[in-house]
């Protein structure tokens, strides 16, 4: 994909007229060049605490296109990693949601920890004897933060903080999580809708 133009940027939207071209929900080269820009950098909503209550529960997520794992390892502690092995990339965690003490994946049985560390690598010994456990966890995102329960992340490590991101649209995030006596907080997730469509993310966000 070569990149888009400015001109080629400009063409979508007709300030002048108050018009906005439909091909924003649809074109894929403009969708790709968001992943590549908006997603990679941006902070990202990936779920709510109260998803992962008890130590080892997890919650299979999305950031762009690529699949997450948030889970909360035995300390309590929360985390957010990339759904894929490091050995072959297979996805080490197939559940949209439960609980465990290891992350296994169904290709070669390479195990995680819920805290990212490897565990367990078969024929060890005889094929993988010196590599560097440490350095091949599961790969975690570059920041995380959670407001108010809700998690958010990054995969780059150099995003300003949540907060600052987040501006002047706090004021609004917080009508939605705060209680509605004034207390701040409060909000609980009892309940996933899923929809399937041909479009981009910016068609759900309108709607």
């Amino acid at each position: 994909m070569t990149e888009m133009t400015r001109e080629q940027m400009n063409g979508y939207v007709d300030i002048e007229n108050g018009y906005i071209s439909r091909e924003l929900f649809v074109d894929h080269d403009l969708y790709k060049e968001e992943l590549d820009k908006v997603f990679t950098r941006a902070w990202l909503f990936v779920g709510h605490e109260s998803q992962i209550p008890e130590p080892g529960d997890f919650f299979t997520s999305r950031m762009g296109e690529e699949s997450v794992i948030l889970c909360r390892d035995k300390r309590g502690e929360i985390h957010v990693f990339l759904n894929s092995c490091r050995h072959r990339g297979m996805k080490v965690c197939r559940y949209e949601s439960g609980n465990t003490s290891l992350f296994t994946c169904p290709y070669h049985s390479w195990t995680y920890t819920t805290d990212g560390k490897l565990q367990g690598v078969p024929q060890y010994r005889s094929l993988y004897e010196g590599m560097d456990r440490e350095a091949n966890g599961l790969v975690s995102v570059g920041k995380l933060a959670n407001y108010k329960g809700t998690i958010w992340a990054t995969w780059d490590k150099d995003a300003p903080d949540f907060m600052t991101y987040l501006g002047d649209a706090k004021l609004h995030l917080d009508q939605a999580l705060d209680c509605r006596d004034g207390r701040e907080g409060g909000s609980e997730v009892i309940g996933i809708h899923k929809w399937i469509f041909p479009a981009n993310w910016k068609f759900a966000a309108e709607n």
